[in-house]
């Protein structure tokens, strides 16, 4: 019984003192020194935040040239209406006919995929006159963003609706 109680401390024992050594010199000065993409990551999310705001007040303004200048040529779009994908040139024609008279975005997140390409998700809050059918919608968005040519454009939207 002895024995078995022994054995039993060491095994348990053993996987502790293990998972407790120190990591090699060369792990450690990696992991001390100061990302260099860091800086480069957060001016890149400042970026694409100031641009998804630009965009959504061309769309308020139902600007169609300008809203039309934040998306590539081969834009998709899926909304939360259930209306299935929408091109650039539907998307952009929809503009002149929005509803919402003011919005709220938050919650900005972006992951960088590469050196072209951007991931950012984001909340908008939309506020819609008096008499339309709802008054608020809250959609959570996701838009895949490219880098074509020095300048970033948004590739895709996909929005899906917060309950």
């Amino acid at each position: 019984m002895r024995n078995w109680l022994f054995c039993a401390c060491i095994a348990l024992a053993l996987p502790g003192y293990a998972f407790a050594q120190q990591p090699a010199a060369t792990d450690k000065a990696s992991a001390n020194a100061p990302s260099k993409d860091t800086s480069a990551q957060s001016k890149l999310a400042e970026m694409l935040e100031v641009k998804v705001k630009a965009a959504w007040a061309a769309f308020k303004k139902k600007d169609k040239d300008a809203y039309a200048a934040f998306l590539t040529d081969d834009f998709q779009a899926v909304e939360a209406d259930g209306d299935g994908e929408r091109s650039k040139t539907k998307t952009v024609r929809e503009v002149e006919h929005s509803m919402f008279v003011e919005y709220s975005l938050q919650l900005f997140q972006v992951q960088q995929l590469g050196p072209h390409y951007a991931f950012v998700t984001y909340e908008c809050t939309m506020q819609f006159p008096r008499g339309s059918a709802a008054l608020f919608r809250r959609v959570f968005i996701g838009e895949l963003w490219t880098n074509r040519d020095g300048d970033w454009k948004m590739m895709r939207y996909q929005e899906t609706a917060v309950r």
